[in-house]
Formats: structure tokens, C-alpha cells, sequence
């Protein structure tokens, strides 16, 4: 139930009435309707704080004010009923529990609508980052792409014209299932197949490439595009034009976790290749922060020997 929603407020009011109608009042003897006047003014003194003191006076940095303009209400108040109605000290009591209930009320409300602002801020404002990650990730693909059809238009023309076709089936992907906060794992590894596809275009016959998903649950979804970095970035320092390398992906998914693990040999660029300048890896630890808060883990880094460089997310989806 949302806490600023009419219904909550209704019944919190209600609630608020019953507390004050169960303390001791001394006018219970009164008859009928003469008993109704006391009950109308801590009604009164209720709503005049809640309604207009509080949020006018109160909460506007005038809380002395506030204080004494209530303190001048009870005293008025209890005064003309002790010598209309004979009244006791009792009221003066309730009138005051009055007065405390209903700024803590209003103050909890107003308290209560602050944080709620506050939370749909943040997530706008994460909604709002998020797309914009989206957004990089294309550019920073396409470059690689283009790169290697470009390449491949030298010595094989049809070969280009069919990863022209792949690159377009891609970027149908990245359009549309990128603007959705979920897709389903199978497009996500259709579309991660058809860039391995494409890079291997340029790769020489020393690299070995493996993608296994025989354990992938074709409808689990995941956040579109919140992979494609890591094998980028396996296939930008994984593959050596001189020497033997490999690169191994491994990606397994089911209703309650998604595993994505992949390995490949460290040729890391020199200090002068400022290619990527890393954002692709940024970009993910982000995106995983944003789309998976406090589900996801991810370990990455070169091994001891500094060969192998491994990289390993899981994230635990809601049940």
C-alpha cells in the first residue's frame, strides 16, 4: 500500500481517532449533544494543526510560533469549556496529546513524501544513466565490426556482402531489444554468436575460439548488451597475430542465476595503444551495479602468471 495513497491516510486517521477517544476524558458524563462540543474541539485543534500550523508555521522554520499559538488555543479552550461545560483538567490533556499527534502526523507524512521523491529521483536518474550506457555501447561495437567487414571487402566480396547481412541482423538487436530493460538469453547469445562470427573474419588459424551454451534456459532474460564488452575486450587483447592464443566462453543460465565466464590469452597492448581506452569494462561494472544492485558478482583479472586472462559474472535473478 503506497503510505501517501488515500486509503493509508483514511485509516491512519482513524486510527488517530481512536487512540484520542480511548484516552480519559472528563466530559464523558456529559449528556447528549452537549458531549459533542468538547469531542468537535479537539477535532478542531487536531486539523487546525495538521491542515495549517505544521506545514505553514511549523515547517517553515517558525516553530516557537507554532508552540505558542497552541499554547494560546488550549488555554482558550480548556478556560471556555471549564465554565461552559464544567469541563476538568483532563481536557487540557487531550487537547495537547491532540496537538502532538497531529504534528508528528503531518511531519511523519510530509517525511514519508520526501523519501518517496527522493527514491524516484534516484531511479530516474539510474534509468536515465542506464540508457546512456546503452547508447555507448553501440558506437564502441560498431567501430570493431565495420573494422572487420572493411577488411574482409580486399579479398572476399561475398564474404562481406554475408557480414553485411549478420551486422544488420545485429544492429536490429542493439535498435530495438536494447531499449528493453530485458531480453531473452537466446537473442542475447544469437547476437553475441554473430559478433564472434564477425571477428573471426580477421583472426589468423594459431586462435581457437569456443563459445559453449549448452546450458543456457532459452527464456531466462537478461540486461541486452551487458556482456558484448568482455568479448571485446577477449578478442582486442586475447588474439596475437605471431603467436598461438585462444579464447574460451562459457555461458550458462537458468531461472534462478546467469553464469557468464570466458578466458583467453593475455597479449595486452602496449602503453601507446589507447584503443578502447578501456570503457567497454567500465561500462560493464556500471551497468551490473545498475541493472543487478547486490545480485551480481564479477571477478576478473590476469592469472598469476600473467598468460591467462579470466573474467567471471554471476548474477542472481529474482525469483
Amino acid at each position: 500500500m503506497k503510505q501517501n495513497g488515500p486509503l493509508y491516510i483514511a485509516l491512519s486517521h482513524m486510527a488517530t481517532w481512536l487512540v484520542l477517544f480511548l484516552l480519559p476524558m472528563s466530559f464523558r458524563s456529559l449528556q447528549f449533544p452537549v458531549s459533542i462540543i468538547p469531542t468537535a474541539a479537539v477535532i478542531i485543534i487536531f486539523y487546525i494543526n495538521y491542515l495549517w500550523l505544521t506545514p505553514q508555521i511549523y515547517m517553515k522554520g517558525h516553530k516557537s510560533l507554532c508552540w505558542i499559538i497552541n499554547f494560546i488555543l488550549i488555554v482558550a479552550l480548556s478556560v471556555a469549556m471549564h465554565y461552559w461545560l464544567g469541563v476538568g483538567r483532563g481536557y487540557i490533556f487531550n487537547l495537547g496529546v491532540a496537538v502532538i499527534i497531529a504534528i508528528s502526523m503531518k511531519l511523519g507524512s510530509v517525511w514519508q513524501q520526501y523519501q518517496e521523491e527522493l527514491l524516484a529521483a534516484k531511479a530516474a536518474k539510474a534509468d536515465a544513466e542506464l540508457s546512456n550506457l546503452r547508447y555507448q555501447t553501440n558506437p564502441h561495437f560498431l567501430l570493431n565490426t565495420l573494422n572487420n567487414i572493411y577488411a574482409l571487402t580486399t579479398f572476399d566480396t561475398k564474404r562481406a556482402q554475408e557480414a553485411i547481412q549478420q551486422l544488420s541482423s545485429m544492429l536490429r538487436h542493439m535498435l530495438y531489444d536494447n531499449m528493453e530493460q530485458e531480453v531473452q538469453m537466446k537473442e542475447e547469445v544469437d547476437f553475441l554468436e554473430n559478433y564472434i562470427k564477425l571477428m573471426k573474419i580477421r583472426l589468423p588459424e594459431t586462435v581457437e575460439v569456443h563459445f559453449d551454451t549448452q546450458q543456457v534456459t532459452p527464456q531466462v532474460k537478461i540486461a541486452p548488451l551487458i556482456l558484448i564488452p568482455l568479448v571485446e575486450n577477449a578478442f582486442k587483447h586475447g588474439v596475437s597475430p605471431t603467436q598461438k592464443s585462444f579464447i574460451n566462453i562459457c555461458l550458462k543460465a537458468d531461472p534462478q542465476r546467469i553464469e557468464f565466464y570466458i578466458e583467453n590469452s593475455n597479449h595486452p597492448k602496449n602503453a601507446n595503444d589507447k584503443s578502447g581506452h578501456g570503457i567497454g569494462l567500465t561500462q560493464v561494472q556500471r551497468r551490473l551495479q545498475l541493472a543487478y544492485p547486490g545480485r551480481h558478482t564479477w571477478q576478473h583479472g590476469p592469472s598469476e602468471d600473467k598468460n591467462t586472462y579470466r573474467s567471471q559474472i554471476i548474477i542472481q535473478l529474482k525469483n
